[in-house]
């Protein structure tokens, strides 16, 4: 952590989505950077009170989770929004609304938000039950956090690609929401916590600990909680 005057800023991110949140590469030459302003996110100790402060990498997924729903869930309300504009698609025979297909897919596209909002939900609670119980900081709950990240990224994935193609040609135009969210949501998908690879480990820790995972799903035992 260093005053801004320290580091420079390099006008590098011209990408396909989530341009404005300027994310450009950042560099510091011939800088000394003191002890005070270190931190280490994985083997330091916390510095403020309170359950979330014992652990930083846990928490990461969850963040990354809630931004893909939320992400989706605005994709879904903007079709929704778009077909009672009472909008008729060329070569329709009646309008979105009443369009016995367009009403499949909107329900198809809901179960799979739906069926991502509840895991991240899930997980969230799971997490938080751990954080007081005082056993957040831990590998195989990492594992999870990213295998759970990793699946309703790509389901949130799924649902804003539905959105957009449901949305026909008018979702091509810049004016559109649908082509932004699924531009911004295919860039997040391309961080490096919810790449697909990252399921390796869960599948490791389930051949090698099974009841190290068992033990982590869902809850901890209550009289853990209680004791908090």
């Amino acid at each position: 952590m260093l005053p801004v005057r320290d580091w420079q800023i390099e006008d590098t991110w011209h990408v396909a989505g989530l341009k404005g949140t300027g994310s450009h590469h950042v560099t510091l030459r011939d800088t000394l950077v003191p002890a005070a302003n270190s931190f280490d996110p994985v083997n330091g100790g916390p510095c403020q009170p309170g359950p979330l402060y014992q652990a930083v990498l846990q928490l990461i997924p969850l963040l990354q989770c809630a931004f893909a729903v939320g992400m989706a869930e605005g994709a879904l309300d903007e079709l929704v929004e778009l077909a009672n504009t009472g909008r008729q698609q060329q070569r329709a025979a009646v309008a979105m609304r009443a369009s016995e297909i367009f009403q499949y897919e909107l329900g198809c596209i809901e179960a799979e938000l739906r069926a991502a909002r509840a895991l991240c939900q899930a997980q969230a609670r799971a997490h938080w039950c751990h954080a007081l119980a005082g056993t957040l900081n831990n590998d195989a709950l990492l594992a999870q956090g990213t295998q759970t990240a990793i699946w309703v990224t790509a389901t949130c994935v799924r649902v804003v690609d539905a959105c957009f193609a449901a949305g026909g040609g008018s979702a091509l135009y810049e004016s559109s929401p649908l082509q932004k969210r699924m531009r911004d949501l295919h860039v997040a998908a391309q961080h490096v916590g919810v790449q697909q690879r990252h399921y390796v480990n869960s599948g490791k820790l389930l051949l090698n600990s099974p009841a190290a995972k068992s033990n982590i799903v869902g809850t901890p035992p209550a009289e853990s909680r209680t004791k908090r």
